[in-house]
């Protein structure tokens, strides 16, 4: 498997590590003071890849109970038509893309770490998304054929089966508190555990992939129940999400950083990394993106690993200030 990142990255990886944690300005100031610079595309993937808007009516607008029902109805059966053709969209955009990039250099399931040269940031979010939500597409199909405009209220608690582009905001929501509430159960069993902190004995590869499959709300919630985590489950999930976000840091560098994030992209990318999101400003998650980007950049695979670990093992508001800051000795 290729652990390196590629040749358009690595050329000025060291240049844009310095540049976000560079001692001319600091990143905090600069991410509130900056003025917003223009959405990149280089870093946004299309917004076919994102939910589309719901439109439903007000109950007030409407003066029959069943018509508001119907009406309703018909609204969601819209919503989830839209959400699939995005689906298919974002795959056709995708298939083009990989038309134009040299057959040896295309991305590959068996090498989920490899960013392919010609990739932005938007072209690698949209393969992955493209990945997530194909895998769901017939499940998901075969319910709203069945139970059309009921749809909303099965799959709200089951977001496993839903594609992105499918999920209601409500369902959005919903998850964003589980993932924040279990990520501090997750927080709080660790401390427990090992009172010692991230370098102790205690903490092991084995036990910070299991922190990291509960914290990032990666495995699902029933294992916290049962009180283990099943064999493979890391492979399944936890190395896919490592992989993806090796890439996707290097690229968020390369292709200029938080500032040219769309606010929805923004959120994605904080959730994505265990940031909590719900109550915070733009500006705030703006910074805590910054702040991961500036402490995980290293020109060393393993180095920038192991300090990926360290973050992810510790609540964002102990994150450390300063880049020189101890790591494990074990990798993710």
């Amino acid at each position: 498997m290729n652990h390196r990142i590629p040749s358009r990255l690595c050329r000025s990886s060291c240049h844009s590590a310095l540049r976000l944690h560079g001692s001319l300005v600091p990143l905090r100031r600069a991410h509130r003071d900056a003025l917003p610079p223009p959405k990149s595309p280089l870093l946004n993937p299309p917004a076919s890849t994102r939910p589309p808007p719901l439109t439903v009516p007000q109950r007030s607008s409407v003066d029959s109970t069943f018509q508001y029902l119907f009406q309703m109805g018909k609204g969601y059966v819209r919503f989830y038509k839209d959400g699939l053709k995005g689906v298919w969209a974002s795959r056709k955009l995708l298939r083009q893309k990989l038309d134009r990039t040299p057959r040896d250099d295309r991305p590959s399931i068996w090498r989920p770490y490899h960013v392919p040269k010609t990739f932005s940031r938007a072209d690698w979010v949209l393969l992955w998304r493209v990945r997530h939500d194909m895998l769901r597409l017939p499940l998901f199909g075969l319910m709203l054929v069945v139970i059309g405009e009921f749809t909303a209220l099965v799959v709200i608690y089951v977001d496993g089966v839903v594609p992105y582009t499918c999920r209601i905001p409500k369902q959005i929501l919903t998850g964003a508190q589980r993932a924040e509430q279990r990520r501090r159960a997750a927080f709080d069993e660790l401390e427990a555990r090992c009172p010692h902190g991230l370098l102790s004995s205690r903490v092991t590869a084995d036990v910070a992939r299991t922190h990291v499959l509960r914290s990032l709300d990666l495995a699902g919630s029933i294992w916290d129940r049962l009180g283990f985590m099943p064999p493979g489950m890391w492979q399944v999930k936890g190395r896919l999400r490592m992989a993806f976000l090796e890439g996707d840091d290097a690229n968020l560098i390369e292709d200029g950083g938080p500032l040219g994030l769309e606010p929805a992209e923004l959120v994605i990318a904080c959730k994505e990394r265990g940031i909590d999101t719900l109550g915070e400003s733009e500006a705030d998650l703006m910074s805590l993106l910054g702040d991961w980007l500036r402490l995980t950049a290293a020109e060393d695979i393993a180095e920038r690993r192991r300090r990926m670990a360290t973050l992810l093992l510790t609540r964002v508001e102990n994150w450390p200030e300063h880049r020189d800051f101890a790591v494990p000795e074990w990798e993710l």
